[in-house]
């Protein structure tokens, strides 16, 4: 009888002990579940600066066999938001000329068409002043090679002269993180006009597939410069030289001299 009492014991610890097993193994499952990246984590990365919350709208799922732009569905909605801007509001088949090559359109989608055919970057107001510290993000799409694409978002970015019409020619102090569309980013420094390297080309960045926009985002607060591109970090540094000056987006010059064409979806600025 002894040795049956010792037996059942021993079966009931094993089958407790595979019992724990399992249900160890199904709260895992569901954590990996949980955490799965989407767009609300990718918009709660970007928000960690920040305190506000984030309203998704839903997502299309009956999307066209060719590859055609597809704005992004994330909306900002943080506290302290100092602009935003989704473009909606432009007529169909607008169009300005900003400057000799430079043209803004609308491109019949939410969000604005950058033509550059210029030797100068193209620098495009973001709406905020008096707000050095800050967020800016926007999101990107090439229609040039990607190669060739090269798009930034800046801040601290200060003028000699007000000329919103060539914007380049005045523009004086900035900080600008470079995206090349193929993956490669760096950051530099203008100050009185002259450019410096604070952080080198940096390649093999993870990019959205053909046909779906790349989200741009940067954080000037203090002296910290965060720039992420699909809420991976792709620079984190400390720089005091500029401490003043406003935001902007815009599209850098092609060194071969050919066209380089963007779009941007949407545009949003807030206090860090």
């Amino acid at each position: 009888m002894q040795r049956i009492i010792q037996r059942l014991m021993v079966i009931s610890l094993i089958a407790l002990f595979l019992l724990n097993g399992c249900v160890n193994i199904v709260v895992e499952d569901e954590m990996e579940k949980a955490v799965a990246p989407d767009l609300g984590a990718t918009a709660e990365a970007l928000l960690e600066q920040g305190q506000g919350q984030v309203v998704q709208a839903p997502v299309a799922t009956d999307l066209p066999a060719s590859p055609q732009p597809v704005p992004t569905a994330t909306r900002y909605v943080p506290e302290g938001e100092l602009a935003y801007f989704n473009f909606v509001d432009l007529a169909e088949g607008w169009a300005a000329e900003r400057a000799p090559g430079i043209t803004v359109r609308n491109p019949g989608t939410y969000g604005i068409e950058i033509s550059h055919d210029s030797n100068k970057d193209y620098f495009l107001s973001a709406g905020v002043q008096g707000h050095p510290d800050g967020n800016v993000s926007t999101y990107v799409l090439n229609v040039t090679p990607p190669e060739e694409t090269m798009a930034f978002v800046a801040c601290r970015v200060t003028q000699e002269a007000s000329n919103v019409t060539d914007y380049d020619q005045t523009t004086k102090d900035a900080y600008i993180a470079q995206f090349r569309l193929d993956g490669a980013a760096r950051l530099l420094k203008k100050v009185d006009r002259r450019d410096t390297v604070l952080a080198d080309w940096v390649t093999g960045i993870g990019v959205n597939p053909e046909g779906v926009y790349n989200q741009l985002y940067l954080l000037c607060d203090g002296q910290r410069l965060l720039f992420m591109v699909n809420a991976q970090v792709v620079f984190d540094l400390q720089d005091n030289a500029l401490n003043e000056g406003d935001f902007a987006i815009g599209v850098a010059h092609n060194p071969s001299g050919a066209e380089t064409v963007i779009r941007f979806d949407k545009v949003a600025v807030f206090e860090p």
